[in-house]
């Protein structure tokens, strides 16, 4: 019945597209110019954070700190290429118009140094100090004795002098006078933004703001030179390397897909026959990922050479056989034809497909998500789109150049196929010998499946950048961090507790700790003020012992100023010290917690981001709420969510497609028999990127399951046209479906083969990946497949002539007696 019932509508949807093309072809072109104006609107978030969760905590502790914070990172221009003091004044002059900008907080450059020095010994631990009185004591007896000239002790014996101890006890600086170079010849201006890199929009008009007014101002500096680094140069650039990456590649791909379909063809309506569905399909694809997402991101960023690799598949089939059955017969039935015998296997290998990519959508990973959805949304549009679309298309081109035979000349019923080999079959060990090679190499490949490496190192995917490697120099230079993490606490006591903690984390890990060093305004201001005091008290009255010639040296009048320091709180540190951990709206203090590991290396990453949960676990037993702003810790998140979800994600696709065509093909036998080399040939990619050194990534890692859905189509189509021409069509099955297979396969090569080009190492891995993977399952589904099926039909064969031979052998006296008369037979 529901056979009966889809012969009858499509019967019907042909004759109505025989009648009306152009019909058709105007409302899949209104439908199809819908999609564009929706997706028009879409935008491309290439942040990282787009990746995650919205209810992740790595998310919302970003989305809770940056309100606070006003943004994380630092966009820093580098002035170099004049004398030290010119840098200076032209950095001074610059922070004041750089914080002008509405899309800046403020600009480090210059921090009042003296401040501290003067206050050093309120810095010092009260154990220090005493020490301190100590070292003091000990050079006053010493000059005393030698004012009476008595030497009791050898020169390299004596205390240290007053010029020694204020070198031991004066702490250093938390920060150096001017943000710069070792030898003063390169100022870094650290500029803190009110948004996020992330943001994109924000970002650009931020460092194009920037850049402006650092020029403008340099024009009264000559010779001062300027470049720029920090997260937010980085971000743009990696983005713009992106875009122009895909650009190319999609027009590549488009150039290569155009190039193969007119070779295979040599019809240029081919083009508008196979080409036109799949931008109508990726038109409305993109509209509904404005309708259901809103944007895309770096994963998703690449969809449009899958859906267009996956789309023309659909076109091929269906174009190729109509040009194949018009040689044979009129227009109308040709069409009528190749609908009927490429609809099955294009319907069965669109939901496969389909299904492949929706069980992404049960994936941690957000970006995986969003892809499986998009992507299958969109095989489905794709095969709507070639067979809604496709017929008419064929039509009109048949209208406007006809086929090589009219329909009259046609008879009115085709005569039964009879195929028969031609030309000289392969021989049977070749083809056997072809089918142990096949399976040899996958054994191969299932023996260094252990040894395919996953890349733990981002560096390599991101490529070396400008901002990247001035970053690396400016982190030499001064000596940490351009992004810490942004710890947000209420208050100092809070603080004091964090700071505990993040102690305690570090000295449980020992070596293996990630942690560099901290620094909150508690670690500026006075602790203990009583037990200062106390000392400081005791040290004036040890330097009011002094000898008269000891007392009037510059030495011990600086010692003497640091002495009559008075306590101070936040409110009295300089202004650009203390808005470092201060909250934009006063509610609020952040910890800046520094590194000691690599921000390119996962797996020190996925260490660090562990140890900072340590710290957020241990603050909340302690009652305290802590909130972390950390770009490090959002991509070791990413990576964890990646190595949890591909296992997952490869053998779910891989149950899905078999069960889809399980349900097509209502044989469990026959479900076998066509995923089987589609499998065996997703094995044989382990030994494909072992030999050619390519690993995954969690960019690349998405390709997995979409290979699945390239390399099914090709064993659907061959299978379902082998089980339609019967027994002995092999032949003419693999030169016919074969080749379209070939172009189809190639089509999807192009798309993927494009991004070989690309500058940005994420996205070339990209391509290595896909090419390797449709070669190899090309390899089983097109190669080792038809040699199977060839294989056993010839087995078959020599099964069923053996039978017969047995079967007339035995069964001629049962014939030489059912030729006599009954009488006959009873008395033999």
């Amino acid at each position: 019945m529901a056979e009966s019932l889809r012969r009858r509508w499509s019967e019907a949807f042909i004759r109505g597209t025989l009648a009306r093309p152009w019909r058709v072809l105007l409302a899949f072109t209104v439908l199809a110019l819908g999609g564009a104006l929706l997706s028009g609107r879409l935008e491309f978030r290439g942040s990282f954070v787009e990746l995650l969760p919205r209810e992740a905590r790595e998310v919302k502790d970003l989305n809770r700190v940056a309100q606070k914070a006003g943004g994380d990172g630092y966009l820093v221009v580098r002035a170099q290429g004049a004398r030290p003091e010119q840098l200076r004044a032209y950095a001074d002059t610059l922070a004041g118009k750089l914080e002008a900008l509405p899309e800046v907080r403020y600009v480090e450059h210059h921090f009042n140094v003296e401040f501290f020095k003067e206050r050093g010994l309120l810095l010092l631990p009260t154990e220090k100090l005493r020490e301190l009185r100590q070292d003091v004591d000990s050079r006053l007896r010493y000059e005393k004795q030698q004012a009476l000239a008595v030497d009791l002790l050898d020169a390299q014996d004596a205390p240290p002098d007053f010029e020694a101890i204020v070198k031991k006890y004066t702490p250093d600086a938390p920060m150096r006078e001017y943000l710069g170079s070792a030898d003063g010849t390169e100022v870094y201006l650290m500029v803190k933004p009110g948004g996020t890199a992330g943001d994109l929009v924000f970002a650009q008009k931020l460092v194009d703001d920037v850049k402006r007014v650092a020029a403008e101002v340099a024009q009264g500096w000559p010779g001062v030179k300027l470049d720029y680094a920090g997260a937010f140069q980085a971000r743009l650039e990696e983005d713009g390397v992106m875009r122009r990456d895909l650009t190319r590649a999609g027009l590549l791909s488009a150039v290569m897909a155009v190039g193969i379909i007119l070779l295979a063809t040599r019809r240029l309506w081919a083009l508008a026959v196979v080409g036109v569905p799949v931008v109508f399909g990726v038109s409305l694809t993109f509209a509904f990922a404005e309708l259901a997402i809103g944007h895309l991101n770096i994963v998703t960023g690449f969809l449009v050479a899958i859906l267009i690799g996956l789309g023309l598949e659909y076109g091929i089939h269906l174009a190729m056989r109509y040009w194949e059955e018009r040689r044979e017969h009129p227009a109308a039935e040709a069409l009528a034809e190749a609908v009927r015998g490429t609809f099955a296997g294009a319907i069965t290998s669109a939901l496969t497909n389909a299904a492949a990519f929706f069980v992404l959508v049960f994936a941690q990973f957000e970006a995986f998500k969003q892809f499986g959805l998009l992507a299958g949304v969109g095989v489905i549009l794709a095969v709507l789109m070639a067979y809604g679309l496709g017929p008419a298309l064929l039509v009109l081109a048949e209208r406007l150049r006809p086929g090589r035979k009219s329909a009259e000349s046609h008879a009115p019923e085709a005569p039964e196929k009879v195929f028969k080999p031609a030309g000289k079959r392969w021989p049977t060990p070749v083809i056997a010998g072809l089918l142990l090679a096949v399976l040899g190499f996958a054994g191969y490949s299932l023996y260094v499946l252990p040894r395919v490496g996953f890349e733990t190192n981002m560096r390599k995917l991101k490529g070396d950048a400008a901002s990247v490697s001035l970053d690396d120099h400016i982190v030499e230079q001064i000596g940490t961090p351009l992004n810490p993490a942004i710890l947000l606490v209420e208050d100092l006591q809070q603080a004091q507790v964090v700071q505990q903690v993040i102690t305690d984390v570090k000295a449980k890990h020992g070596e293996a700790s990630t942690f560099k060093q901290y620094a909150s305004l508690n670690d500026l201001l006075p602790q203990d003020v009583p037990g200062h005091q106390e000392q400081i008290a005791a040290l004036r009255e040890t330097l009011q012992k002094l000898p008269e010639s000891a007392r009037n040296d510059p030495r011990v009048e600086t010692v003497k100023k640091m002495l009559d320091a008075q306590p101070y709180g936040p409110e009295q540190m300089p202004e650009e010290v203390r808005r470092r951990f201060e909250a934009l709206d006063g509610k609020g203090l952040f910890l800046l917690l520094f590194p000691s590991v690599s921000n390119h290396d996962t797996r020190e990453l996925s260490a660090w981001a562990s140890q900072i949960d340590e710290v957020v676990d241990g603050a909340k037993a302690r009652g305290v709420d802590l909130a972390v702003l950390d770009s490090n810790r959002i991509a070791a998140r990413i990576f964890s969510m990646v190595r949890g979800d591909g296992p997952f994600i490869l053998w779910a696709a891989a149950s899905v497609v078999f069960l889809t065509i399980l349900a097509s093909l209502r044989s469990f036998k026959r479900a076998c028999l066509v995923a089987g080399p589609l499998f065996l040939g997703m094995l044989c990619l382990a030994g494909g990127m072992y030999l050619f050194d390519v690993q995954l990534n969690f960019i690349n890692a998405v390709v997995l399951p979409n290979l699945l859905a390239i390399a099914v189509d090709n064993s659907v189509h061959l299978y379902h046209r082998y089980e339609e021409e019967g027994p002995g069509s092999l032949g003419h099955v693999v030169r016919h479906t074969g080749l379209a297979a070939v172009v189809a396969t190639l089509s999807n090569a192009a798309g993927y083969g494009a991004l070989l080009i690309s500058h940005h190492a994420g996205l070339r891995s990209i391509g290595q990946i896909a090419i390797l993977g449709v070669v190899c399952t090309f390899l089983g589904t097109t190669v080792f497949f038809p040699a199977m099926l060839a294989l056993m039909e010839r087995w078959s064969g020599r099964r069923k002539e053996g039978g017969m031979i047995r079967s007339l052998e035995i069964g001629a006296p049962v014939a030489t007696e059912a030729a006599s008369e009954p009488g006959e037979r009873k008395s033999a």
